[in-house]
């Protein structure tokens, strides 16, 4: 499953979400530290693991 950056507007605490792709559309993500919605979404990095071998 996808890992989504967000940074709060209200007290500026960077914080890591696991949702699915189905659920990142339709969930209003909350702060774990002061419980608002007022978040930005920031750039997240990914990797992929492949059966191949390189």
């Amino acid at each position: 499953m996808p890992t989504y950056e967000y940074e709060c507007r209200d007290c500026k605490k960077k914080f890591s979400v696991i949702l699915s792709i189905s659920e990142h559309g339709k969930t209003k993500v909350a702060c774990p530290k002061c419980k608002g919605k007022n978040v930005k979404q920031g750039i997240s990095l990914f990797t992929t693991k492949t059966s191949r071998k390189s």
